[in-house]
């Protein structure tokens, strides 16, 4: 069975973008990865980003930020746990890790790829510059895919640190992973769709 499903929220209030972000803040936890305990204790080199909960001990992540690192610690407000790799690709930037205490609150709904429209509202929830859970606010502006993988083009703010953060609808449906932005230019960001991550 996966471990986390394809869920639909059903849409009986108007969408709100403050209660959107009550709602989705809960479900995103801030990464520190690193080789070493010393690495962890100085900081030096220390990889930063975010990690969305999609069951009560699973989350979603970027490879590029817990690849290859010993040590994972997951972070929200004063609460600290040590996760693990469990499955990812790193050619498409998709890691799933888990956490062995298994009572995260976790996002309720998933929508899928083919479901999105240009122009719908969204919000990013994500830890820019090691910002914990920082709110940005943007549509969909594009549906595009690379190499296969489906990708959401959005002008929600994603920065250094938003990587592994969650793309959620104004209903607070989970709909992509924040990944990168392109350099140099405005408001070209983008976010992995859920589906990339092994949901059917």
């Amino acid at each position: 069975d996966k471990a986390y499903h394809l869920i639909s929220i059903e849409k009986t209030e108007k969408p709100d973008v403050t209660a959107a972000f009550n709602m989705a803040e809960r479900y995103v936890w801030k990464v520190f990865a690193a080789i070493s305990k010393r690495q962890l204790k100085t900081g030096r080199g220390l990889k930063l980003g975010s990690a969305v909960a999609v069951n009560p001990s699973t989350l979603l992540t970027n490879c590029h930020i817990v690849e290859g690192q010993k040590i994972i610690i997951l972070k929200r407000k004063r609460e600290l746990r040590v996760a693990t790799v469990i499955t990812g690709s790193s050619d498409r930037d998709t890691c799933v890790l888990s956490t062995l205490k298994a009572n995260l609150n976790h996002a309720k709904g998933v929508r899928l790829y083919s479901s999105l429209e240009v122009g719908e509202n969204v919000i990013s929830v994500g830890s820019p510059s090691g910002l914990e859970n920082t709110l940005g606010t943007g549509i969909i502006s594009g549906l595009r895919q690379r190499k296969g993988q489906r990708l959401i083009q959005t002008t929600a703010e994603i920065s250094p640190g938003s990587s592994g953060g969650g793309l959620f609808d104004l209903y607070g449906s989970l709909i992509g992973i924040t990944t990168f932005l392109l350099k140099d230019a405005q408001a070209l960001n983008f976010a992995i769709s859920v589906e990339e991550f092994g949901i059917d």
